[in-house]
C-alpha cells in the first residue's frame, strides 16, 4: 500500500488572525475533543472506555498538529474505503496497512516482551489464512504452488535449549510468481500447511523454493 503524496493539496497557510480569534479557535477544538472523550464515559467496561477515550485525544491530536485540511481528511477516507473493498475471509487488507504503519509489530512487542534465549517475536502478516491442511513429518506443504521443490528442516528448541516435542508449526508461502493462494481470488489451498515437531522437537517438510512477494499497490504490482 502506498500513498501518492504528490496528489496532497498545499498545506494550509499559516494564520495570520488576531490572537483572540485563535484563542477562540483552539478553545473550540478542545470543546469538541472533551464533548467526544466524554461521549464514552457510560461505555460498558472500563478498558473499552480507557482506549476509545484515548484513541480520540490522540486522533484529535494528530488533526490539530498537521493542522488537517477537508482535501486531506477525503483522501485519507477515499484511501482507506478500497481496503475494505478488497478485504474477504481470506485477503486481510486491514492487517497490511496495519503492517505498513508498523502498529502490528508494536502490538507483538508491547505483549511479548524480549527474551534473551527466545527467537523474537514477529507479526502474523496479511496472508495467514484459518484452515490450512495438516501434513505429516517429512509431508509437501506445497499443494500445487508453482516453484522449485525446496526441502525444510530444523529443530524446535525452549529457552533452556531442550527440544520441544509437539510443538505446532505453521507455514505458508508464495509460488514461484510471488503470489500467495489468496491471492488468486479463487478457493485453492496450496503453499501452506501446519504440522507437530516429533518427539524430539525436529521438523521436516516439503516447500517450494521462496521467491519475492507482490503486492498491489494502488493499481500497480510492487515486488518486495
Amino acid at each position: 500500500m502506498m500513498v501518492d503524496d504528490s496528489a496532497l493539496p498545499d498545506s494550509p497557510r499559516s494564520d495570520a488572525r488576531p490572537v483572540e480569534w485563535a484563542e477562540e479557535q483552539a478553545k473550540r477544538e478542545r470543546e469538541l475533543t472533551d464533548a467526544v472523550v466524554a461521549s464514552f464515559a457510560k461505555a460498558p467496561n472500563d478498558r473499552y472506555r480507557t482506549i476509545m477515550q484515548s484513541l480520540v485525544r490522540q486522533m484529535h491530536s494528530f488533526a490539530r498538529d498537521v493542522r488537517l485540511t477537508d482535501g486531506e481528511w477525503q483522501q485519507a477516507i477515499d484511501f482507506v474505503t478500497p481496503c475494505g473493498h478488497i478485504t474477504t475471509e481470506r485477503r486481510q487488507e486491514f492487517i497490511l496497512l496495519s503492517d505498513v504503519l508498523g502498529v502490528s509489530m508494536l502490538t507483538v512487542a508491547i505483549n511479548r516482551p524480549a527474551e534473551a534465549d527466545a527467537t523474537e517475536s514477529t507479526v502474523f502478516g496479511p496472508f495467514f489464512a484459518e484452515g490450512a491442511p495438516e501434513i505429516a513429518f517429512g509431508g509437501d506443504m506445497g499443494g500445487g504452488a508453482k516453484g522449485q521443490p525446496c526441502h525444510v528442516s530444523g529443530t524446535v528448541r525452549g529457552t533452556s535449549g531442550d527440544p520441544v516435542a509437539g510443538a505446532r508449526i505453521d507455514v505458508w508461502e508464495a509460488d514461484d510468481d510471488g503470489f500467495y493462494d489468496v491471492q488468486y481470488g479463487i478457493d485453492n489451498t496450496s503453499g501452506r500447511a501446519w504440522l507437530k515437531s516429533d518427539d524430539q522437537g525436529r521438523y521436516s517438510f516439503w516447500a517450494v523454493r521462496p521467491a519475492p512477494i507482490q503486492y498491489r499497490m494502488m493499481g500497480q504490482w510492487e515486488i518486495c
